[in-house]
């Protein structure tokens, strides 16, 4: 398969919540995708180490954020197309202290609520990943606490056990767009862009993610409509988090011909 105008702009890593290394997505992905970006949850850990790039290749560094908006906590996309400066990268240390702080909280949030979560479990699901909430699912698992982690969020991992993000999303636009990059709203549902749309709008959002793969057709639409009506950027990706028999590493692409020309 060609790798010319093929990119997937949203993957994860074992830096927070995804399954495989940095390295071995650029491997794996190398003869079908030109451009990759690792977007982690809260961290850039990924970009830590000595990657090997294919000359096929460019990596765009981004990051995942979780942010306050409003009542709601929602993900934004920023891309640093110019490349990761030590200032960005403190930034970045700060947001996953953040996540680090807040995560570890709702664990003992949930050991003192009764629940018999061992430390052990969830320090086996984590590693020396930045932890998330999705950790915390597998280590319910792994305790025989709940089937699936379908179960674990509706039944134990209710948002109001874990603090909310302490950087709101006008926050987060300024300190990305100071630091040269871009923001982009991560998978927006039609509500969400209904509710919230016009304030992120005034905060100085750059783009959508309305290229995701997950993203269904009604909020695909409503989507697309919204950063049309606005002139803003596109952007998409897979998500992925783990390679399974549906999604393979680099299955999924964007024709970079569609995405935000200053990516």
């Amino acid at each position: 398969m060609r790798s010319t105008h093929r990119a997937d702009l949203h993957v994860h890593t074992i830096n927070s919540d995804g399954a495989h290394t940095a390295q071995e997505l650029i491997d794996r992905s190398a003869k079908s995708l030109c451009l990759l970006s690792f977007c982690d949850h809260d961290t850039f850990g990924a970009y830590s180490s000595d990657l090997v790039l294919p000359k096929t290749m460019r990596l765009l560094p981004g990051i995942e954020m979780s942010c306050q908006v409003g009542d709601s906590d929602l993900h934004m996309l920023a891309y640093f197309p110019k490349g990761l400066s030590d200032e960005i990268l403190s930034w970045g240390k700060l947001l996953e202290t953040d996540r680090k702080e807040r995560v570890l909280n709702g664990v003992s949030q949930l050991r003192e609520s009764g629940i018999p979560l061992l430390w052990k479990d969830f320090e086996a699901e984590t590693g020396s990943s930045v932890p998330c909430r999705s950790h915390v699912a597998r280590a319910l698992i792994r305790g025989g606490l709940c089937d699936s982690a379908g179960q674990a969020f509706r039944q134990w991992l209710r948002l109001g056990i874990f603090r909310r993000p302490q950087i709101t999303a006008e926050e987060a636009f300024q300190q990305v767009h100071e630091l040269d990059g871009l923001t982009y709203w991560a998978h927006p549902q039609a509500d969400q862009i209904k509710t919230h749309g016009e304030r992120l709008i005034k905060a100085g959002l750059d783009g959508v993610e309305s290229l995701y793969k997950n993203l269904g057709t009604p909020h695909r639409k409503v989507a697309r409509e919204f950063q049309e009506t606005h002139e803003l950027g596109a952007c998409g990706g897979s998500d992925l988090h783990r390679e399974s028999p549906r999604l393979k590493i680099g299955q999924f692409a964007v024709d970079t011909r569609r995405l935000d020309a200053r990516l």
